[in-house]
């Protein structure tokens, strides 16, 4: 025969079990608010980080606005507001009364949440002494930049972006990045230098100084004698030297492929500057600095195969420094974006960020 529980007994279950719901109700409250702010954590996190590529953008886009002549008047704003994460507005202004030295103040604002920019530089005219340091190195980028493999730099490093080095790469100079630097103990490293710019490739210009002008897919001719204007995409097939001095201007992309044989006589030098990507493919020897950038899209390079190259690279976006690519800085002396003719560029020498 079954007797029935005393009641004291079943109280206790009774207690025991609110207890138990109060205490699953307590991690369960404690758990979503946890979430919540995790949730609220990451909105910020996110609409921060397109504010303040969006500051970043109006930063460029001022340059972009005073090398075409728009800061003849001082001071002066513009505004962006079709961007689809948010509008940006910068101001440029003299710094200190100076005529040669420029403040250039950015906001990006996405979903009411702003990040400023405050960036001071110096204006680089046409002939003056003053270069731009972008093309003082043998490896630069103007984003984030990883080395790795056993990639061999002979020369400088700099990225306006953080800096990852992985495996046993060899760099001879310094490595220089606008925000940190991962790399192990043997290096010459200066994390949180600021940004420098990269001057805009004059396509206009350059069109007006060619010698040569070809059209879309045409392959890079064999002898340069000053400006060589290529409309569109351009490419290097087979094996091959070019003699002379100056400029292949690209307004594509450039792609060097197979066993192709990029070679200078003694006493010759070029340099190839593009608006595209240049892409290096199996096994290529260039002489020569390659500088890519676009002031609307990146501009990036990519060493793929076994690639040697000396002079130096200056891009927007280095997508890959590693496996075999071997560059051995020699600075140009052809004229390079920002040289004699060309209208005055906007040279970064301070960079901070305010909110």
């Amino acid at each position: 025969m079954i007797r029935n529980r005393p009641r004291a007994d079943r109280g206790f279950a009774l207690i025991a079990a609110v207890a138990f719901l109060v205490l699953i109700l307590a991690l369960g409250s404690s758990m979503l608010d946890q979430t919540i702010q995790e949730l609220g954590t990451g909105s910020r996190v996110k609409k921060d980080t397109a504010a303040f590529h969006l500051a970043e953008a109006g930063i460029d886009y001022a340059a972009w606005k005073i090398y075409n002549g728009g800061g003849s008047t001082l001071p002066v704003t513009w505004t962006r507001s079709n961007l689809g994460t948010g509008p940006f507005t910068v101001t440029a202004d003299k710094f200190n009364g100076s005529s040669t030295t420029l403040v250039l103040d950015s906001t990006g604002t996405t979903q009411a949440h702003p990040a400023e920019i405050k960036v001071v530089g110096y204006l680089m005219t046409a002939g003056g002494t003053q270069e731009n340091a972008a093309f003082d190195y043998a490896l630069f980028s103007n984003a984030a930049l990883t080395i790795k493999g056993t990639a061999t730099v002979n020369g400088k490093v700099m990225a306006n972006g953080n800096v990852t080095v992985n495996g046993n790469p060899t760099v001879t100079g310094s490595i220089s990045s606008s925000g940190t630097i991962s790399a192990k103990s043997g290096y010459t490293v200066f994390p949180y230098v600021p940004k420098m710019s990269m001057p805009v490739v004059d396509v206009n210009h350059y069109r007006s100084e060619a010698s040569v002008i070809l059209p879309n897919g045409s392959d890079i001719p064999t002898t340069i004698d000053g400006v060589v204007f290529i409309d569109g995409s351009a490419q290097i097939n087979g094996t091959k030297k070019i003699t002379g001095k100056g400029v292949i201007v690209v307004t594509g992309d450039v792609i060097v492929n197979g066993g192709a044989v990029v070679d200078v006589n003694s006493g010759s030098e070029f340099a190839i500057v593009t608006t595209g990507s240049i892409r290096t493919n199996g096994n290529c020897t260039i002489n020569g600095f390659l500088y890519a950038h676009n002031v609307t899209a990146s501009a990036d390079f990519t060493g793929n195969g076994t690639a040697n190259l000396t002079g130096g690279v200056a891009a927007d976006v280095v997508d890959k420094a590693n496996g075999n690519i071997t560059i051995t800085y020699r600075q140009p002396t052809v004229e390079m974006p920002g040289a004699q003719g060309a209208p005055p560029q906007f040279a970064a020498v301070s960079w901070r960020r305010v909110k």
